[in-house]
């Protein structure tokens, strides 16, 4: 059985550096005021929109253990597929209309995500009786996306996100923490103005992940490899406009 299935989700992308560094750069173009919007077009504060969202996300994947000992030796491979667990988080976002249809937005998670915790008893190593113990957690979720919208109130959105994964283990040697990754979101929703500069939005979104693989450190290694990482996200998000 593997011993880790319940932190697929921790495990993805190890090639988010250089989007990280992009994502930096496009969203100090869109929401700093600096010379160029002061002297050639002047930053419109009236355009500003700033949010919280409530979020509930399901998440999958497909999971593979392989099991070697000290001399290299491949001794047992387990497949999982479809294992999935649950979370709720809360985000903030910012956005900036640039006409009436399209804005450009940055969502940021404040609070770390943890997937639950794997327990196995009994594999502690040869003979012993201790548990192995596993999770991962991730930080600082971040997106940048394009939110195109409807007259009526129903928009789409396409975003790219970032994230720093950490991996904490007992008795099962120490994972090196997979960084910084990236992934895709595609959302359909729907908003409706309250009045007062102040609208409600519930939006479904879609999350792709690209497939990673990490192992123990330990010289009778242990390696996970996770592919197929997917999601589906609800959100309630409370709008402020300027």
């Amino acid at each position: 059985m593997l011993k880790n299935q319940n932190i697929y989700i921790s495990l993805i992308l190890n090639k988010g550096t250089i989007m990280k560094k992009i994502l930096a750069t496009l969203a100090a173009v869109v929401f700093s005021t600096t010379t160029f919007f002061s002297s050639a077009l002047a930053f419109d504060q009236s355009l500003l929109s700033v949010g919280v969202s409530g979020n509930y996300g399901l998440y999958g994947a497909d999971g593979k253990e392989e099991n070697t000992d000290s001399s290299g030796t491949l001794e047992r491979t387990t497949k999982k597929d479809g294992a999935a667990f649950v979370e709720g988080y809360a985000s903030i976002f910012a956005e900036y209309e640039m006409n009436d249809q399209v804005s450009i937005g940055l969502s940021f998670v404040p609070m770390n995500i943890e997937t639950p915790q794997n327990v196995n008893d009994g594999e502690g190593g040869a003979g012993e009786n201790t548990e192995i113990k596993v999770k991962a957690e991730f930080e600082k979720l971040t997106t940048l996306y394009v939110l195109a919208k409807s007259d009526i109130g129903v928009y789409g959105k396409f975003g790219i996100s970032t994230m720093d994964i950490t991996i904490a283990s007992e008795n099962a040697g120490t994972y090196g923490d997979p960084g910084s990754n990236t992934g895709i979101e595609l959302a359909l929703g729907y908003e409706r103005e309250t009045g007062d500069g102040i609208a409600v939005r519930a939006e479904l979104a879609y999350h792709d992940f690209d497939d990673v693989s990490a192992d123990n450190g330990q010289t009778d290694k242990n390696t996970i490899e996770v592919t197929d990482m997917r999601g589906v996200t609800g959100r309630i998000s409370l709008v402020k406009s300027f």
